[in-house]
């Protein structure tokens, strides 16, 4: 069994919850990503991505991987539950995967979008990712 993570942005009630639970974070800008920056993401950090595109509206997943020949299987599965286009924020969360190679995903995207929270289901540990993570 696998663990779940949830992402989320520094909006406001984010940071209320961070606030509360005694957990710095940065004062900076922070959003969700768009369809094209979670793309871009992916190929700049040279992973391999299995892309499955059900549409508008809809699921959009990507197996990632360091290299499809990784010898230790170190993958994640991005999704996006209502894929609403390229130039449009997106809701993420990945379902499973080796938690350095959902960092560095994270990290990547921090840099166009801001500083991310990302929690584990296990044990809803907030930890906020920078792009200097």
């Amino acid at each position: 069994m696998g663990v779940m993570w949830t992402v989320w942005p520094l909006d406001a009630e984010m940071t209320v919850w961070l606030s509360e639970q005694g957990i710095s974070y940065p004062v900076l800008p922070s959003r969700w990503p768009t369809g094209s920056e979670v793309k871009r993401a992916l190929s700049d950090l040279g992973l391999t991505a299995e892309i499955t595109d059900n549409g508008p509206m809809a699921p959009w997943h990507a197996f990632v991987q360091e290299a499809a020949d990784d010898p230790e299987d170190k993958w994640a599965l991005l999704i996006i539950p209502d894929y609403s286009g390229d130039h449009e924020p997106q809701k993420l969360h990945f379902e499973k995967g080796h938690e350095p190679l959902i960092r560095r995903i994270l990290s990547r995207l921090a840099v166009a979008c801001g500083p991310l929270v990302l929690i584990n289901d296990a044990d809803s540990v907030p930890e906020v990712i920078g792009a200097d993570a």
